[in-house]
């Protein structure tokens, strides 16, 4: 598996106009339309795994949860069904989450205050219950086939959930992931998979080749 087919540019500081434009560069260029509109989400938590107490930014995490409604209301008006929405901002929030608290940061931290699962699920860790929803997701896989890929790019920038703190059974999360490859695979065929904002006709199947 390489996970560093989909990385970012490496965050060298904040500045609100080079971010305002980077969520903006990263829109527009997926196979998989809540991909494209999650985009931003995953160029944020891309950059709070590399940040410390010092780099990150005041009101951080409140930009954070009006990126993550945001977000809702594109789905909202792409169509998508209540229950698909609320399963997707779960994700999000939990990889999110995951990335903030794995740091080290100190208590001025806001996440550790209070996590977006809290604020938007009230609940304090997802990293168990995102396996419990891939598997009824799994389920129906051509339905929930857009969620399916965005959890997909989700494990492949580094979401482990549950599988973060349990090192000695990531034979177990290859499975899970190869498991999932296969079944979009399948539903995909030979068209290529949803990536972020690479240029879909020369990357389109680095990260399925690596997984098959």
């Amino acid at each position: 598996m390489d996970e560093g087919s989909l990385s970012l540019p490496p965050f060298t500081g904040y500045d609100e106009k080079s971010q305002r434009n980077y969520h903006l560069a990263l829109r527009g260029n997926s196979l998989n339309p809540m991909i494209d509109a999650a985009t931003p989400l995953l160029g944020m938590v891309m950059r709070l795994s590399t940040m410390n107490s010092q780099t990150m930014p005041e009101h951080l995490f409140a930009q954070v949860v009006t990126d993550v409604q945001a977000v809702e209301q594109l789905l909202q008006e792409q169509g998508y069904e209540p229950g698909v929405i609320i399963s997707f901002r779960y994700i999000p929030c939990t990889f999110i989450d995951e990335a903030a608290l794995g740091n080290g940061w100190s208590n001025k931290n806001e996440w550790i205050k209070q996590s977006l699962l809290v604020h938007f699920h009230n609940e304090a860790w997802g990293g168990e219950k995102v396996f419990i929803l891939l598997e009824r997701l799994i389920r129906e896989p051509k339905r929930y086939q857009d969620l399916l890929e965005f959890l997909w790019i989700c494990f492949s920038l580094g979401f482990r959930g549950r599988y973060k703190v349990a090192a000695q059974d990531q034979g177990e999360f290859e499975q899970i992931y190869r498991r999932l490859y296969h079944v979009l695979h399948k539903l995909r065929g030979d068209a290529p998979f949803p990536l972020l904002h690479q240029d879909k006709k020369t990357r389109a199947g680095v990260i399925s080749s690596s997984v098959a």
